[in-house]
């Protein structure tokens, strides 16, 4: 018997761990998604010779090959060896231990392939040789944008042109664009491969602004789509497009709900760090110049409360003439007298209060109807203590 009830317990005790096991394996962290992996690849017919830290040297440029494309990359590690063909994983700004990378940020936004090639040059104030095809202005573009990433990732100056580097004309271009990007880049945030807003839901009244809405995601164009309502930056304009760590607000006419969804092209944008999968410090570490990957959203909502009506002035208006304010100067504690006028004085507007009887207390209503209310009490009382008595007194006689 024994036996039997031991197995049975033991039995119990099985499914009761078995049970928590599988709660507790629910309970917990969604597995996160696989990292992106790309092969790195040097782009041929990009050759230049630089002067970069008082040497000349020869370099190519660089593109990731990812499952959704290809996307130019640039180096932010100038001392490490790359590693060409070799596989390369998504990774953080903060993993990468590389420094200035939201100045970098700005530099890759601004620089090529992100801006337009014309308003860059422009900008720069660079003019390309006569009959250069288009790829070799790709490739002046690249470098004057990575020479600019190496300014602030690892300190690389860009030195004037001599003998031996690349045409004179071409350089010029290169040293332009990487002059113009060095000089104006500013801090700008880290890209995540996710779209959030923050906060999810805000409160205000009609006429008023619900916010502000702050968006984290890409780089690069986000599109902001609302219904009931209009999007604003802080001056107040209508917009319909933002970028990653942009701010605006929702605005509605009438008392209701308003809703945003906002969307990015593409997850794995440019400003993302990739790592050499054998060791992130074995071979040289990349940022993304390009976009790609999968389109994401997010949404927020505000309500909207009608706003409180403003009190709005009395309607009524004593009839006839008003009644004279006291005089502050006058010795009596009587009413002032209206000024002396030709005419006769005007007669006093009706009151609505009682009228005083031969200077006596004006009488009133409510110390006639306090007493007759104490005297019902008082009569409800003794009408109790009459019954409670004679029902003692029949009590004890019976």
């Amino acid at each position: 018997m024994f036996g039997k009830r031991g197995r049975r317990w033991a039995g119990l005790a099985a499914a009761l761990v078995t049970g928590g096991a599988l709660v507790l394996a629910a309970a917990g962290p969604a597995a996160a998604e696989p990292a992106t992996k790309g092969v790195a690849r040097a782009v041929p017919g990009t050759a230049v010779t630089l002067k970069l830290n008082g040497r000349a040297q020869k370099t190519s440029a660089l593109a990731l090959e990812l499952k959704d494309g290809t996307v130019p990359v640039f180096c932010i590690d100038f001392h490490t060896p790359v590693a060409r063909d070799g596989e390369y994983a998504e990774g953080t700004w903060s993993q990468s231990e590389v420094k200035n990378l939201g100045r970098v940020q700005w530099v890759l936004t601004h620089g090529y392939p992100n801006a337009d090639r014309t308003k860059l040059l422009a900008a720069a104030g660079a003019t390309l040789p006569g009959g250069l095809p288009d790829s070799r202005r790709d490739a002046l573009l690249y470098f004057g944008t990575q020479t600019a990433v190496w300014h602030f990732s690892d300190g690389i100056s860009l030195g004037d042109w001599e003998r031996g580097l690349t045409a004179a004309a071409e350089y010029d271009v290169i040293r332009r664009v990487h002059d113009y990007l060095v000089r104006n880049a500013t801090d700008q945030p880290e890209p995540k491969a996710e779209l959030s807003l923050d906060p999810a839901s805000a409160t205000a009244t009609t006429g008023g602004r619900a916010g502000p809405f702050t968006v984290h995601g890409p780089a690069g164009e986000i599109t902001l789509k609302v219904e009931g309502g209009t999007a604003v930056d802080a001056e107040g304009r209508p917009v319909g497009t933002t970028t990653n760590g942009g701010r605006f607000w929702l605005t509605a006419t009438a008392a209701g709900r308003v809703t945003v969804t906002v969307a990015a092209p593409d997850s794995v944008s440019f400003g993302r760090v990739f790592l050499f999968s054998g060791g992130k410090n074995a071979k040289q570490k990349l940022i993304l110049g390009g976009s790609t990957g999968t389109s994401v959203t997010a949404d927020a909502a505000a309500s909207f409360a009608a706003a409180p009506a403003s009190p709005s002035p009395s309607s009524s208006t004593p009839s006839g003439s008003p009644s004279p304010s006291p005089s502050p100067s006058a010795a009596s504690p009587s009413p002032s007298a209206p000024a002396e006028s030709s005419s006769p004085p005007a007669s006093p507007a009706p009151s609505t209060s009682p009228a005083s009887s031969g200077g006596g207390l004006p009488l009133t209503g409510s110390p006639i109807a306090m007493a007759a209310l104490a005297g019902m009490a008082l009569l409800a009382f003794g009408a109790v203590a009459v019954l409670v008595v004679r029902r003692r007194k029949v009590r004890f006689t019976v």
